[in-house]
């Protein structure tokens, strides 16, 4: 084969190739689907196991009474329930093991929240001293 013939038979090839017949005319592309976090938020714990928990670690309590006062256990379920604590501060709540860790759990709810609990978590206490045998 000359080179002439070998050039005649390189173009016709690329001539075949580059002429092939358009494919189907195919549907528009559908826009990219957002993908949410693939791990989905579920809601926090309760607030009654978030006071059952608080009035354990945090609650001032005799030691005839290992699940806690009754008393601040209701008053950290109503201050749950009644100021909306976010779940994010529920669930650091609800698996507090120590006054320190209870301490930065805290510091999720809001100032106001935090202002309200001290405040009724002081009225408790003096309550408490005023009935407190002398």
């Amino acid at each position: 084969m000359s080179l002439h013939q070998l050039r005649v038979a390189l173009g016709v090839s690329a001539l075949a190739i580059g002429c092939g017949s358009h494919p189907p005319p195919s549907e528009p592309a559908s826009p990219p689907v957002a993908r949410g976090d693939p791990i989905p938020r579920t809601g926090g714990p309760r607030c009654q196991a978030v006071a059952d928990r608080m009035a354990v670690v945090i609650g001032e309590h005799a030691p005839d009474q290992p699940d806690g006062d009754v008393h601040e256990r209701a008053m950290f379920e109503l201050r749950c329930e009644t100021d909306q604590w976010s779940d994010e501060a529920r669930s650091c709540l609800a698996t507090i093991t120590a006054d320190a860790e209870a301490d930065g759990c805290l510091q999720l709810l809001t100032r106001d929240q935090r202002q309200l609990l001290d405040v009724d978590r002081a009225r408790l206490g003096a309550e408490r001293g005023a009935r407190a045998p002398e």
